[in-house]
């Protein structure tokens, strides 16, 4: 315990500081709280995105080693080269908790066949579909994207507010806990000792009073 000095002014302080203190580890609580159930709301969703992700890359990687083995590396690589373009997408920022999470949104819809730059007499049915499901799979994965950037910065916040509710609750509210009980401790001391040097010069004075009175009588 840091020294204090036991006067009552310091009493009275430490207990708003107290009071103070359990109001700002309820309002952490909450925080945390609510952080944590945004956080749970997020993960089941993620998690199947995740895996239907996994499940339509798969199916792309087989349409193209499909595409790969019947058309040829030279027409799937020509295909692909004339397909290549910039993806646009539309960022926004949300305030949870004072906490900024970023919004993607991709403002490509898929492309039509005549919008992928390759001529489509000079392909074949397998390489747009391949196109087709690699389109899918780069949707999936920028609509999952802020939702994984969105949880880590969850999850960070969640374990700072955390840290903040477990020193106000461990460390700052009990150790001036202990200093309110040795105020106290030490003024109702002294208001003992007070009392007892009071009776003391009382009683001391009721003698000296009696012994004056048998002198004069």
């Amino acid at each position: 315990m840091e020294p204090v000095s036991p006067t009552r002014m310091n009493l009275l302080q430490r207990k708003a500081q107290i009071k103070l203190a359990q109001q700002g580890a309820d309002l952490l609580k909450k925080k945390r709280d609510a952080l944590l159930k945004e956080f749970m709301d997020e993960v089941q969703p993620l998690l199947a995105a995740r895996e239907r992700t996994q499940e339509e890359l798969d199916k792309a990687m087989a349409s193209l080693i499909m595409s790969l083995a019947v058309d040829g590396t030279e027409q799937v690589e020509s295909a692909a080269f004339a397909y290549a373009k910039d993806i646009s997408i539309d960022i926004k920022e949300k305030n949870i908790w004072g906490i900024k999470i970023p919004e993607v949104k991709s403002e490509r819809a898929p492309r039509s066949l005549f919008e992928r730059g390759y001529s489509i007499t000079s392909t074949s049915a397998r390489i747009d579909n391949t196109a087709s499901e690699f389109e899918a799979v780069v949707e999936l994965i920028i609509n999952m994207a802020p939702v994984e950037i969105k949880l880590k910065k969850l999850g960070q916040e969640i374990r700072k507010t955390s840290r903040r509710v477990n020193a106000l609750e461990q460390i700052l509210i009990p150790n001036l806990t202990q200093q309110v009980r040795f105020i106290r401790d030490t003024l109702e001391e002294r208001a003992r000792e007070d009392v007892f040097r009071l009776k003391r010069l009382k009683d001391k004075k009721e003698k000296t009073q009696k012994g004056q009175s048998r002198l004069t009588s």
